[in-house]
């Protein structure tokens, strides 16, 4: 039964994290403000987002890769600076930011980042028309909707991306420009007349070479050379179709790029983007802190600006409002207009932001005991009453400068109560979330221990059930009245549920625990979940956990001054080294490739395993090919359709091999899979990662060797009962449980934190997959990185339970406390989870939470496929 209870109170605490920080920042039922009535800066903007375009590639050694682009600066004297973007840094959310004036709305994770799951409004929408190419994934987010139907017109492609180096990255960006000119020649004549107008030109070239030969190479440079060029032959052409000077200019990128060619964390390379601003109502120069250099002497204004403000500065421009869900300020000094249209453009940008709060508040005073609650001071109905009406004197008056301190006053006002509004139940869902995990940790002691229900209480059962069932009808009455959301409530109410699994129990003792474990190893082992928990943030405390956990727990196993001892000594210092290494994404060297491929081959012959002739040979040619394939691509020289061929065969002949193999013998099992997997994994390899896996799971496999040799308790004979696993609660018993479900824990997290990062999911690097496929098929690619990740994980587990009689013996008992420390550090994660001003920690914060809420589930998962590779069974329980 505590099984079932286990599913059900994980996807439950799962949905909260999604309840408490991935709600929707999007309000619907809004009006857009009116258009401004004064005659707009420019008729018409052009709106050019070069994909993953880093400021430090745009300003580096004095815009030297950008000789086109500065002379546009010295001749235009447009203002150039650096838009700070949130995580994650990815194409869709910054996009949205640029257009749309929100950050992502974090409910769309739930949808892979794809699909809206509310509509939303946007600049285009605002528009007269929006005409737009590039990438069709990128172009059809802004597709949605009657009103993007009739305004907006899109010219896409679909791509397949070939990240083996074979293709011209920046022939996606001349697709572009040619569509355009297309358009631009055959509907000029009415094109000249309208006003209100946006042309979105997304290029994609400069994020796919980043991808696929890195920022700052030579193949990279190539593209920004090409890409920077044809803007500026753009702009000239652009400028001669339409010589009026009612045209502006805004180019920017959606996001930047790690030096490894990845995107979506938050490194400054991901965040900081340029800007370029110029033509018509873009000011000449406003306030700034820093310079930057055009050559070698000549030093121009550096500005500064947040992602969304570039929205509502394109509505400014082109005279429309603010797209009703942005939340970006206009930046006023950036605007070479009239104060009086300064004035009314902030204004329209404060009534936008209000409508928004004022949403908000009308929902909160629905509640029947809302005026009981706390609210918002600082901005009311009154409060804005107030300000509705003076604005209105204000401008008639012509007091323009005086309005706009009031309409920047309001706007920030306004932001702050969004804010408040939105996350007004996180601190009692948080409080709550809390209270299901404490009773949830403290009903898996009890299973643990084996307590049971008390002989004779039943009285006082139903007097605590009584209780808690008043207590539980006066909540929902509570919220009921008050009229909170559903799914709020129901988390709300979470804590009082689980706790009714812990009425039927007696009080929980904790002596036999304490009496379990010595009071060091305790001390060892939560030091070492605290370590773990910040290891997802700093991974390299993954090193400082596993010295810790190896020398108080596994040094007393060997015998001092053998040569085992002396092996495992060499093995756990090296292998604390790795995490301090660059992680591997991203990051190739092909001498460490190489080494790790020859100590995977040449491994069975240090260790005296047998290994069939065909198995040996099979494998040593794969991973010649996979060393071929790397160093084909370290040239530039693509990757051959034989040697990906050959890779996916060997994909077959592995899974085959090993569930056909014959013998039952667990050494021989064991040693057959070790050798199979470990090569299989060095085809997904581009450095160290090799290399690592085989040292981690051969010093696991000599820790236990010697441990099985040592261990005390293999002289009980229900210690090796080979029945129906039971619940242990013997001291012997549960120490050596919760050790060894800790070092499950730890060799699985140190797989995937002594080469990089799992948390950070979108940090993988295409170029992992590259032996298989070269061409970007992202389910595929998906599902090939996940192998990756997991193989390590199935080979320790089918060590540990391949060695192990205590494992095989005591399955129920190692998942328990297994889940004791999973759900402690998720504990940790919830309240590490950062959710206010900025989205800077939210993607990665949330990954840890979910990665240790599943990884008890998926532990599970994979010890019975590790089970079914070993073949356990009677026949098979020799060594």
């Amino acid at each position: 039964m505590w099984i079932i209870n286990a599913i059900i109170v994980h996807l439950l605490l799962l949905g909260s994290i999604f309840v408490i920080y991935f709600r929707s920042p999007i309000i619907t039922g809004l009006q857009p403000q009116e258009s401004i009535y004064l005659e707009a800066p420019a008729k018409r903007l052009v709106l050019i987002v070069t994909d993953g375009l880093r400021a430090e590639s745009f300003f580096r050694d004095g815009c030297k890769d950008i000789p086109h682009l500065s002379k546009i600066m010295l001749k235009t004297n447009g203002l150039v600076g650096v838009s700070h973007t949130r995580v994650p840094t990815e194409s869709r959310p910054g996009h949205i930011a640029l257009i749309a004036g929100l950050y992502e709305d974090p409910s769309a994770v739930t949808r892979g980042w794809k699909r809206n799951p509310v509509d939303f409004d946007s600049v285009f929408n605002r528009s007269s028309r929006t005409y737009a190419w590039g990438a069709a994934d990128v172009l059809h987010i802004f597709s949605r909707g009657i009103e993007s139907e009739q305004r907006l017109l899109i010219d896409a492609y679909d791509h397949e991306l070939d990240f083996s180096g074979r293709d011209k990255t920046y022939e996606l960006d001349e697709w572009v420009f040619r569509r355009v000119r297309q358009l631009l020649t055959r509907k000029r004549a009415d094109l000249v007349e309208q006003d209100k107008i946006i042309f979105f030109l997304h290029l994609l070239g400069l994020d796919t070479a980043g991808h696929v030969h890195k920022p700052g190479t030579p193949k990279f440079l190539e593209n920004l050379h090409r890409t920077e060029r044809s803007i500026a032959e753009f702009y000239e052409e652009f400028e001669r179709i339409f010589p009026d000077g009612r045209s502006a200019y805004v180019l920017t990128a959606d996001h930047g790029m790690t030096n490894a060619g990845s995107h979506g964390a938050s490194d400054t390379y991901e965040t900081e983007t340029p800007f370029f601003l110029w033509g018509a109502g873009i000011a000449r120069n406003a306030s700034f802190k820093n310079v930057f250099k055009i050559g070698k002497d000549l030093t121009r204004p550096l500005y500064d600006m947040q992602q969304a403000q570039i929205a509502p500065l394109i509505a400014a421009l082109i005279g429309t409002a603010p797209p009703m869900n942005n939340i970006g300020i206009l930046p006023l000094e950036y605007l070479n207009v009239s104060l009086e249209y300064q004035a009314h453009a902030a204004h329209s940008n404060a009534l936008q932001l209000l409508a928004q709060f004022q949403a908000l508040l009308a929902t909160h005073q629905r509640g029947f005991f809302s005026s009981f609650l706390l609210s918002f001071k600082e901005l009311d109905a009154d409060i804005i009453a107030h300000y509705v009406a003076n604005m209105e004197i204000i401008l008639k008056n012509g007091q323009f400068e005086r309005a706009i301190i009031s309409s920047i006053g309001i706007m920030q006002s306004a932001l702050k109560g969004i804010e408040y509004y939105q996350g007004y139940y996180r601190r009692p869902l948080q409080l709550c979330t809390t209270a299901t995990f404490i009773c949830w940790i403290i009903y898996c002691l009890q299973v643990l221990l084996g307590q049971r229900p008390l002989v004779n209480s039943y009285k006082s059962n139903l007097m605590l059930t009584f209780k808690q069932k008043l207590s539980l009808i006066t909540v929902c009455f509570f919220l009921l009245l008050q009229r909170v959301p559903f799914v709020v409530g129901f988390y709300l109410l979470l804590p009082f549920l689980v706790w009714l699994l812990l009425v039927q129990k007696q009080r929980l003792s904790l002596m036999p625990l304490l009496r379990a474990m010595p009071l060091i190893h305790l001390i060892a082992l939560v030091l070492c979940a605290e370590l773990f928990v910040y290891s997802f943030f700093e991974r390299r405390l993954i090193s400082l956990g596993f010295l810790i956990y190896t020398f108080f727990i596994n040094l007393r196993a060997f015998p001092v001054k053998n040569l085992k001892f002396y092996i495992w000594l060499v093995l756990t210092i090296v292998l604390a080294i790795f995490p301090l290494l660059p992680p591997s994404v991203g990051y190739s060297n092909l001498w460490l490739l190489l080494l790790g491929m020859c100590i995977t081959v040449l491994r069975p012959l240090v260790v005296k395993s047998h290994m069939p002739r065909y198995v040996k040979v099979t494998v040593i040619v794969c991973i010649c090919n996979a060393f071929l394939v790397r160093y084909q691509h370290a040239q530039q020289g693509g990757v051959f359709f034989l040697s990906q061929t050959l890779s996916w065969c060997f994909l077959i002949f592995v899974c085959l091999a090993i569930f056909y193999h014959k013998t039952h013998v667990l050494k021989q099992r064991i040693e057959y899979i070790f050798f199979l997997l470990t090569a299989l994994y060095t085809i997904f390899c581009t450095s160290y990662e090799s290399l690592f896996i085989v040292m981690l799971s051969s010093e696991l496999m000599l820790t236990l060797s010697v441990q099985q040799m040592q261990l005390p308790l293999i002289k009980d004979e229900r210690l090796l009962s080979a029945q129906k696993p039971q619940v242990v609660c013997t001291p012997q018993q549960l120490q050596e449980a919760l050790k060894l479900s800790f070092a499950i824990l730890l060799y699985t997290l140190f797989s995937f934190f002594g080469t990089g990062n799992i948390a950070s999911v979108s940090s993988f690097d295409t170029n992992i997959v590259l032996c298989l496929l070269s061409t970007f098929a992202p389910f595929i690619i998906m599902c090939l990185v996940i192998l990756k990740l997991i193989i390590p994980v199935v080979l320790n587990i089918s060590i540990i339970f391949g060695m192990s009689i205590f494992a095989r013996a005591n399955e129920q008992a190692l998942f328990i406390c297994l889940m004791l420390i999973c759900d402690v550090m998720g504990l940790n994660f919830l309240f590490l989870v950062r959710n206010e001003g900025s989205w800077l920690e939210i993607g990665t914060s949330i990954s840890h939470f979910v990665i240790m809420e599943v990884t008890t589930v998926v532990l599970v998962i994979f010890t019975y496929f590790a089970k079914l590779l070993l073949r356990l069974n009677e026949k098979s329980e020799c060594l």
